[in-house]
């Protein structure tokens, strides 16, 4: 299954419980955020996020509870977030993969 997919669940799945998530009630929490790198979480993961049955704004990755000391209890489900990353636009040409390696070293 594609993200797009289940995104697309998630949203009519919220909808057919009666929650049209972009008229919840917000909270003075503030907007969801990493505990740890205190970022604001953009684009869909920002609504995902939102959208969820928490009160508190800060997530945390598997891997950070884990160097944090902490755990995941027994039965608790995973939300999803979307990686995405905008391309550097000044990126080199594609270099001939058969011509020698330039030496660009300073003297």
């Amino acid at each position: 299954m594609d993200v797009y997919a289940i995104v697309t669940d998630k949203i009519v799945n919220l909808l057919e419980s009666g929650v049209v998530p972009w008229r919840r009630p917000w909270t003075s929490a503030g907007l969801p955020r990493n505990l740890i790198t205190r970022k604001p979480y953009r684009g869909i993961n920002y609504f995902l996020l939102s959208a969820s049955k928490y009160v508190s704004p800060f997530w945390l990755t598997m891997r950070q509870a884990n160097q944090l000391g902490g755990s995941i209890r027994k039965g608790e489900e995973s939300t999803i977030v979307t990686f995405w990353k905008i391309d550097d636009a000044k990126q080199e040409e594609t270099e001939d993969l058969d011509a020698e390696p330039k030496d660009e070293r300073w003297t």
